[in-house]
């Protein structure tokens, strides 16, 4: 659900950079209708309510569980990592990282093949 200054976090792996744009950016057909991606199917996101500019994405060449390292560079990071590692202690590595800001993900769904939901925290 859109939400101001709440971002939603997920992280997962992937073997490159092109994979994740094909898994998170969206299409559109033949008539200029955009069509959902994968990502957005896999954890039943109305592309409706998110605004594509408000997505970062990014894969690293190595796994971490260190959450300082997997959100380092992105955007508000002073003010989300010290947040988030209050509340979170990943049991596994990663190096992909997807993050939709103003956007609050409704947790039906945590967890897909690639990508596990993290958390939903205020950026302001």
């Amino acid at each position: 659900m859109e939400k101001q200054g709440l971002v939603s976090i997920w992280l997962g792996n992937f073997k490159e950079e092109y994979s994740i744009r094909k898994y998170v950016d969206l299409t559109y057909d033949e008539d200029g209708e955009s069509v959902p991606s994968q990502f957005f199917i896999d954890f039943k996101i109305d592309m409706d309510e998110i605004d594509e500019a408000t997505i970062e994405k990014v894969v690293y060449e190595n796994t971490s569980s260190d959450i300082l390292t997997l959100l380092g560079g992105c955007s508000f990071e002073e003010i989300i990592i010290p947040k988030i590692r209050k509340s979170i202690n990943l049991k596994k590595s990663y190096n992909a990282v997807i993050l939709i800001y103003n956007f609050e993900h409704n947790n039906e769904i945590t967890s897909t093949g690639n990508f596990d939901f993290i958390a939903t925290i205020n950026y302001e």
